[in-house]
């Protein structure tokens, strides 16, 4: 049986039911499951076109049927989920009957004879060639992306939605078979609400699939001498500039919690060094940001800054990164990160997704932290041990995108 988390939380009027779907990134599979993820959630075989499915989420009283596909550690997660009124405001068997529509979701698809629509395939592929269209246009999103084709080497390089490359080669039968091993995958299932453990019963019986265990690689980046700098050029307003570093911690230490402190101060924020001295001061930068995927002890700067001068950007945003070395860092600012960091996890609670997608993340670490053990973690950073993880940093890739410059 696959695991079951449960969450009373009577503030809702709503409940959420959430099931994951969690297998290695494989590039030759991102596109088929990213499509597949989609599709599932158009039509069943009970509610065979998107118009009768829409009908019957009307019927529930406009439950909310969604999915979508993200990149966590080195797995790649489908996530489907139903968001529907509790029995209690309606004097109806809503939960049943959205439980049922969820498993029929995964268990009873629109198949026939080993294969998809192809009619439903084909407008599944157009939507998602706008989606790499739309990417293509957006300068941040494809900037970055080209950044992280030239900082990895693995499956991790590629977008959650996939290869665009890969897409004219889908077929109905080659969704059929992406679905049939999305069904080998390890799986879990979340559910918060005005509800409590006698519900458990019914959750194993309308989701009664068997869960298999996800064997993922570690992502390993060897530490570089010197970053690999890479400049292409296109016709653009302004410059972008996308780093990526690593930084050698592990999940649940103090290092861990000091990582994630010192991105705040770094550039987590509008009281961060990045934002206050190069947006600010010095007005190098429309606009500019960093965040982190701290369990993979990843670091990224984000920036959209002047053509003529993004050189120099580059050259202060890796300043900034000196300067939180020799701790030249009030500890005022320190204050304030924490403050922001503590914030930010409790407000994420106080969504049901929020609560969801954080323990769902906890589940890919042998060490388990409550939330008053990660907060007891942020709090107990000091300055030193910011300074410690900033020496740690190595930068690996900074990749720009500008217009040329000529004389």
């Amino acid at each position: 049986m696959i695991p079951i988390y449960i969450k009373n939380e009577k503030k809702f009027k709503t409940i959420t039911l959430t099931l994951k779907f969690k297998a290695p990134i494989e590039a030759e599979r991102l596109t088929e499951r990213s499509l597949l993820a989609k599709l599932l959630t158009k039509s069943t075989a009970r509610f065979p076109s998107e118009q009768k499915l829409y009908d019957h989420l009307s019927d529930l009283y406009g439950a909310h049927l969604s999915s979508y596909v993200t990149k966590q550690k080195t797995a790649h997660v489908m996530t489907f989920s139903m968001e529907f009124i509790h029995d209690k405001f309606v004097d109806e068997p809503l939960f049943d009957a959205c439980c049922q529509l969820l498993s029929d979701v995964i268990k009873n698809p629109d198949i026939r004879e080993g294969a998809f629509d192809a009619q439903k395939v084909a407008q599944e592929k157009q939507l998602l060639a706008a989606r790499f269209d739309a990417i293509k246009d957006n300068k941040a999103q494809a900037s970055f992306q080209r950044m992280l084709q030239e900082m990895f080497q693995t499956s991790y390089r590629y977008p959650s939605i996939g290869i665009e490359s890969h897409l004219p080669a889908v077929t109905p039968e080659s969704l059929y078979a992406a679905y049939d091993s999305m069904l080998q995958d390890e799986k879990a299932l979340y559910i918060i609400g005005d509800v409590t453990e006698d519900v458990r019963a019914k959750l194993e019986y309308y989701f009664d699939f068997l869960s298999n265990e996800a064997a993922l690689e570690p992502l390993k980046l060897e530490p570089k001498d010197k970053p690999v700098y890479v400049t292409e050029y296109t016709h653009t307003s302004q410059a972008r500039i996308n780093m990526g570093m690593t930084v050698p911690v592990e999940y649940g230490t103090r290092d861990y919690f000091a990582f994630i402190v010192m991105n705040q101060i770094y550039g987590g924020d509008a009281t961060s060094l990045l934002f206050m001295n190069i947006r600010e001061k010095m007005s190098l930068a429309y606009q500019i940001h960093s965040q982190i995927d701290a369990r993979l002890g990843l670091l990224y700067v984000v920036a959209g800054v002047q053509n003529a001068t993004y050189q120099q950007a580059v050259d202060m945003i890796l300043s900034q990164l000196e300067m939180m070395k020799e701790g030249q860092f009030s500890e005022e600012l320190l204050a304030i990160a924490k403050k922001m960091l503590v914030s930010h996890r409790r407000e994420n609670f106080d969504r049901p997704r929020g609560w969801i997608e954080t323990s769902y993340a906890s589940t890919f670490d042998a060490v388990k932290l409550s939330t008053d053990e990660w907060i007891k973690g942020i709090e107990s950073v000091i300055k030193e041990e910011v300074m410690a993880i900033a020496a740690q940093v190595n930068v690996q890739t900074i990749y720009c995108l500008a217009e040329e410059v000529t004389a």
